[in-house]
């Protein structure tokens, strides 16, 4: 006669806490290989140089920002981060550089233009996590990338796929691999 296996009782509690916990706290991830462990810590927040994304408590709030769209303004620290150009700025806000030309302070880029710019910032904070300086991350942006097909990451990142691109190497830099 065959013996029945028994199995751990699965408790649900126990694998959503983890889920559950309320956002603001900083909290560790550790890896363990073999007898070596390393920890790194999980900041909260959205982005670098977007304010309001800063303190964002969920992915909701940060859809509702973008509803409402950014204002030229806000993105302004991006653009003179990455140094971009107006045909550049046209380009990653999808919209002409005549209406780029108009733009005030307060002007709103519209949806696309906001998540892109959010998308970007999102870029600029990982590569922050991985490099630790603005200088050093500036100038892996502006190197041209072999990952990438030569091109620099920098100019990439003004189009929904390029951005994707830049998004796939950082993390590729952070998991190890030489990009």
């Amino acid at each position: 006669m065959k013996k029945s296996k028994t199995y751990k009782t699965f408790r649900t509690e126990d694998h959503i806490r983890d889920y559950e916990k309320p956002y603001g706290i900083s909290d560790t991830f550790v890896v363990k290989k073999g007898d070596q462990q390393v920890s790194y810590e999980v900041k909260d927040g959205y982005g670098y140089f977007l304010k309001a994304f800063k303190f964002a408590k969920s992915l909701t709030e940060v859809g509702q920002k973008l509803e409402d769209k950014l204002t030229y303004a806000e993105i302004a620290p991006i653009i003179d981060f990455l140094e971009l150009k107006m045909v550049d700025l046209a380009k990653a806000a999808a919209v002409s550089q005549s209406t780029v030309s108009r733009w005030s302070a307060d002007s709103k880029i519209g949806i696309p233009g906001s998540y892109q710019f959010f998308k970007m910032d999102e870029v600029i904070k990982k590569g922050m996590d991985i490099f630790g300086r603005e200088s050093s991350l500036k100038s892996w942006l502006n190197t041209p990338n072999m990952a990438l097909g030569q091109a620099k990451p920098v100019v990439l990142m003004v189009s929904m796929t390029g951005i994707d691109l830049v998004h796939e190497a950082i993390d590729a830099l952070h998991f190890g691999n030489v990009m």
